[in-house]
């Protein structure tokens, strides 16, 4: 199918990005590449929401309300497990699928992605999928880890960990934990270097990441090199301090672009104050589910990125400038004009391309 957009408007975002302090924290902020007006969303999503904003005019407030029932966590499945990604991805990446023993014996499904030019003992990028921890699959960020590897030569895996709330926490975290174990002692088997794994996640996958360090600085087994953190589920308790206090005050938003910021804004405030309820538990005041509360020095180096108008953005940039202050090599990408989940619109926005490279950059810099 090929990318909706030019190379033109990936050469502008570059063009047209700038460095800025927020929260004093230095943050690489990226415009929309073909608009100047404060506030809006890039036209490229308004066109593709454009219904959805209208209908939602007519909706009542309470339906925006996280229901954890079984059908609504059917029909929020049926929406977040649908691909949104263009293929664009041009060179041949060979799918191996295999699976891995879960500390109650089940076998979690991976996959591991190596093009034929693949480098001699490769850095390893571990992804794992977002999706609320109820919903997604590696099917949705397939696009995003492909194109990746196709620019980097890197080796990736991505994990099928078991969702909620048919799995009640931790059974995902310590699925996706299983599975780091796993690539740090499987992962030369394939080409990689062991010494050389980045952990990834978007969104819940964030949350699954930073956990996985988490619980690597705890077991002192030194296997995370670096982690990428996309638009990520981090303070789930909002605990408030110097850098944290969400207001929708932190929001630019464009007149002509209100209706919609605000309907993305109140949809994903309904999710997360359901998270507590699809996990199954009331705890989510611990270190593992709101890492944000956690001493955060002594972390690798960390990549942040979250869009201008996502319901996240207020504890991501606060975290960046958390982790900043303890002196954690940090880099933060804000891009202007968008919302949550851009990296499962590879192919669709420029936006979602240009964050595949900086994060592909970002695994080769901090790769020994």
């Amino acid at each position: 199918m090929g990318r909706k957009y030019s190379q033109e408007l990936l050469d502008k975002i570059i063009e047209r990005q700038e460095v800025v302090k927020i929260k004093g924290a230095k943050v690489l902020v990226k415009s929309i590449p073909d608009s100047d007006e404060k506030g809006a969303m890039d036209p490229r999503l308004y066109n593709n929401m454009k219904r959805q904003i209208i209908l939602m005019r007519f909706l009542p407030k309470r339906l925006f309300k996280f229901d954890t029932s079984p059908k609504s966590i059917s029909k929020l499945r049926g929406m977040f497990n649908k691909v949104k990604s263009n293929p664009i991805v041009e060179k041949e990446i060979n799918i191996i699928h295999e699976t891995v023993e879960a500390n109650d014996g089940y076998k979690i499904p991976i996959r591991i992605y190596k093009s034929k030019t693949i480098k001699e003992n490769a850095p390893i990028l571990y992804f794992i999928h977002g999706g609320g921890f109820f919903a997604g699959s590696p099917d949705v960020v397939e696009e995003l880890v492909k194109l990746i590897v196709e620019k980097t030569d890197i080796l990736a895996v991505s994990v099928d960990y078991r969702l909620c709330p048919e799995n009640p926490y931790p059974t995902g975290h310590e699925d996706c934990y299983s599975v780091l174990k796993w690539i740090y002692n499987n992962g030369e088997s394939f080409g990689g270097n062991k010494s050389n794994i980045f952990v990834a996640g978007d969104s819940a996958g964030g949350n699954l990441t930073q956990y996985c360090t988490t619980k690597d600085m705890e077991d002192g087994l030194g296997m995370v090199k670096g982690q990428l953190l996309l638009y990520p589920t981090i303070n789930m308790a909002n605990v408030e301090d110097e850098f944290f206090k969400w207001s929708r005050d932190e929001f630019e938003i464009s007149p002509k672009y209100k209706r919609g910021v605000e309907m993305t804004l109140g949809i994903f405030e309904g999710l997360s104050d359901g998270l507590g309820d699809v996990l199954g538990t009331k705890d989510i005041k611990n270190e593992y589910l709101s890492p944000y509360i956690r001493e955060p020095k002594g972390l690798p180096p960390t990549f942040i990125t979250v869009g201008e108008h996502d319901f996240l953005k207020v504890e991501c940039l606060a975290y960046a400038a958390k982790l900043n202050k303890v002196g954690v090599k940090t880099e933060t990408i804000l891009y202007k004009g968008l919302g949550h989940a851009y990296g499962d619109d590879i192919g669709v926005y420029p936006q979602s391309e240009d964050c595949a490279i900086e994060m592909g950059k970002f695994i080769l810099k901090y790769s020994s």
